[in-house]
């Protein structure tokens, strides 16, 4: 719905300026004024209404696995509300990889609404703490108290909070795990079925697989490999100092979004900058004002000019990263 609300923003701007200059003032000034609409309807928050299929489930396990459900989405929009207000840099592109792991399971589950139960740690333990000390760490930040010990939570936070994507991580193979293991029992069980019918793979031997919940991740493409925390902290020498960088990646299914996204705000810069189009479309009121007050000076006009053509050419995955919401 953002999206659209862009496209329709972005039309009727363009239909506004150009009534106001073949004089049809009215009309363009209507268009203008269902432009600001459109834009303050595309900046609010935006529900997304994602129904779990539990018809193959019981009852009583269906309630169960649809409350888990719930419990995780509204975990991870906490986690994320807090991601983007949290002010130090560092962690908060490290919760934005923490988020990616995040995704990646909750898209699986979300695909195999049984394995829900599977996910119970990550759901009531991982992601309920995530959420808490992301806020709890915001909070510090508002107080802007720089006293020693508020300081000393704060780095305890961060070290905390930068570890967790491994342990999301962790609980996904334990889940991956947990299947492959089933997988094979099946397998074992068809094959077993197909030598009793005088029926051979061809293969004379077989591949014994085993699996726990402490085995190192399958290369199953779903996980990933272990790998160093991007951005976790080290000690050294009593110095903190980051340790690898990762590039958050865009999520394959919503890469056409990003896409028309990242049209829309240049559209909405290149063309309507001047009156703060492209900052009161992400969001950002106060810089937005600042455009439409400034308008007559032309700076907003050629800085927006510039800003469009760079969200025009950005990489996707850089353009995911800093403005898509």
């Amino acid at each position: 719905m953002r999206n659209l609300y862009g496209l329709m923003a972005l039309i009727m701007g363009w239909g506004g300026m150009y009534g106001i200059t073949h004089e049809q003032g009215a009309i363009g000034l209507l268009l203008m004024a269902a432009m600001g609409i459109s834009i303050y309807k595309g900046q609010l928050p935006q529900s997304v209404v994602r129904k779990l299929d539990v018809s193959q489930l019981a009852a009583a396990q269906a309630d169960t696995v649809l409350a888990d459900w719930e419990k995780a989405r509204e975990d991870y929009n906490r986690v994320e509300d807090a991601r983007t207000k949290i002010r130090d840099s560092q962690l908060s592109r490290q919760l934005g990889l923490m988020q990616q792991e995040a995704a990646r399971l909750l898209n699986y589950v979300e695909k195999h609404p049984e394995r829900i139960a599977a996910a119970g740690r990550f759901i009531h333990y991982y992601q309920d703490r995530a959420a808490s000390l992301c806020e709890q760490y915001r909070e510090l930040e508002e107080t802007k108290l720089e006293t020693e010990q508020v300081q000393q939570v704060k780095a305890r936070l961060k070290e905390t909070l930068v570890s967790f994507d491994e342990a999301y991580n962790a609980e996904f193979t334990k889940i991956i795990n947990s299947q492959l293991l089933d997988m094979d029992a099946e397998l074992t069980v068809m094959q077993q079925s197909l030598e009793a019918e005088g029926i051979s793979n061809g293969s004379k031997e077989t591949v014994n697989v085993e699996l726990n919940a402490n085995s190192e991740p399958v290369s199953t493409g779903i996980g990933r490999k272990k790998r160093p925390r991007s951005g976790a902290l080290t000690k050294v020498g009593g110095q903190e100092i980051a340790v690898g960088r990762e590039k958050i990646t865009t999520p394959d299914n919503v890469r056409n979004s990003v896409l028309l996204q990242k049209m829309i705000m240049s559209g909405l810069a290149i063309t309507l900058g001047s009156f703060g189009a492209h900052k009161f479309f992400q969001g950002k009121t106060k810089w937005g004002i600042a455009y439409v007050v400034f308008f007559w000076t032309l700076i907003p006009a050629l800085v927006s000019v510039v800003e469009g053509i760079r969200y025009l050419f950005m990489p996707v995955d850089d353009f995911y990263e800093q403005y898509y919401r």
